[in-house]
């Protein structure tokens, strides 16, 4: 058993609450120093922005791994994008056997392009 308390690290943060809750938020704070108890507000926003945290963490999550999904889709189609655009570079089966038989210029070559 430690001896020594673990002190936590705080920091501040400003919320905006409905004008209801924050009167009946005072209301009971006075009602419990009326009572010499203290209200572990603290402890309550914790736990509840820890689970809307867990929330939004995994509503995230899901949103980068669906964004992801479709960079894939993208890339993919942009692949297959570019292979058309080779294939249109690349010379007519007329213009291979022209080739052939000597019929164009000697120096001919294949350009690719790439959008």
């Amino acid at each position: 058993m430690s001896v020594f308390k673990k002190e936590k690290e705080f920091k501040r943060v400003i919320f905006n609450i409905d004008a209801e809750l924050a009167e009946r938020l005072e209301r009971a704070k006075e009602v419990s120093r009326g009572f010499g108890k203290k209200l572990d507000v603290d402890g309550a926003m914790d736990k509840a922005l820890e689970k809307f945290l867990k929330k939004a963490e995994k509503k995230l999550e899901e949103m980068a791994e669906e964004a992801s999904r479709k960079m894939g889709r993208t890339e993919r189609a942009g692949a297959i994008a570019m292979e058309a655009d080779v294939q249109m570079a690349l010379p007519s089966s007329a213009d291979t056997s022209e080739q052939s038989r000597g019929e164009t210029a000697a120096g001919s070559s294949i350009v690719v392009v790439n959008n």
